[in-house]
């Protein structure tokens, strides 16, 4: 193979991972990485931002040396060369240098009712499995309680019952459901309940799984404005993105409010709300709806997106 040629690929090579190297750390530096990746993985990337450039140096050294004539080492026959077609060339590196481009060119966005419009809503965060006929029979209780449950907390032992035997009614669960369930009752003497960006997700489960329970309760929460087509004037989604890994992969999730004011507030518009938690059905699916009694416009947080809480439950702050 024509050795001008190979250089010429070691020289793109180089300036295309030199480049990915440096838009990583161009992020970093502006502190907008966290709209991309989890925080989590904001140290593996760092790391492999210096993989990246140690590549970039190792094709430059190639090119330099094979333009000095020192190429000792004879083409292996392997199939490694650079391929000679053009079209696939263009392909293989713009694969690599679109992107690369579109990211230098366009601004850093919050994603919001643009990204949402094309994922679609989550308004039902959790579901739960109705107790079959045998479970019935042997009274495990169910998410829909009987009204003469009383609504305090028992503050006195039963001979042999637990103290908080009413509460687990209330909150039944299976082992997988057993930490939403725990977290759930120690919601549940609270009037007003603060839905923090830490643990948003397993909040809003917890409410969703036992929305019965927390009817009437106050909620306060923070997100931004969305609404569907089909939302009366006075109806809105105050919502966040949640990431697991990384954007591509980030969902919707919120609760639906009715607001006298909700006509004024256009997509985007961040606020801050406390809400009475009741229910709706919507699309044929029961919900939860807030009605809300103070909203707060206010700027977007530093970082806008909520992430899975990977901790004890026990340790998630329950204001």
């Amino acid at each position: 193979m024509n050795e001008r040629y190979r250089i010429a690929h070691y020289w793109i090579r180089a300036g295309i991972l030199a480049a990915l190297s440096w838009y990583i750390v161009h992020l970093v530096k502006s502190d907008k990485l966290h709209l991309y990746i989890v925080p989590r993985m904001i140290p593996y990337v760092k790391f492999g931002t210096l993989a990246l450039f140690a590549m970039a140096a190792f094709y430059a050294f190639l090119a330099i040396s094979r333009s000095d004539g020192n190429a000792a080492e004879p083409d292996c026959d392997c199939g490694h060369e650079p391929s000679r077609s053009s079209s696939r060339n263009i392909l293989m590196y713009g694969l690599f240098a679109i992107p690369l481009l579109l990211g230098f060119a366009l601004p850093d966005r919050i994603m919001g009712s643009e990204v949402v419009a094309v994922k679609g809503m989550n308004l039902n965060v959790a579901t739960v499995e109705q107790p079959t006929e045998q479970e019935e029979d042997l009274s495990e209780p169910s998410l829909e309680q009987p009204n003469e449950q009383p609504t305090e907390i028992p503050s006195e032992k039963r001979e042999g019952e637990s103290p908080y035997h009413e509460l687990d009614k209330r909150f039944p669960a299976d082992d997988y459901g057993m930490d939403f369930a725990t977290l759930g009752k120690r919601l549940y003497p609270k009037d007003t309940i603060h839905v923090n960006a830490e643990g948003y997700l397993e909040l809003l489960t917890t409410l969703d799984l036992y929305k019965d329970n927390f009817k009437g309760k106050d909620i306060v929460i923070s997100g931004f404005v969305y609404r569907e087509d089909d939302m009366g004037k006075d109806e809105f989604v105050v919502s966040r993105m949640a990431m697991q890994c990384c954007s591509a992969d980030a969902t919707p999730y919120g609760f639906l409010v009715r607001s006298d004011m909700g006509s004024s507030l256009n997509n985007d518009t961040w606020i801050n709300m406390t809400g009475t938690l009741s229910t709706t059905v919507y699309r044929d699916n029961e919900i939860i709806r807030l009605e809300a009694k103070k909203i707060e416009v206010i700027s977007a947080p530093d970082d806008p997106y909520v992430y899975p809480y990977y901790d004890d439950f026990e340790d998630l702050v329950v204001d």
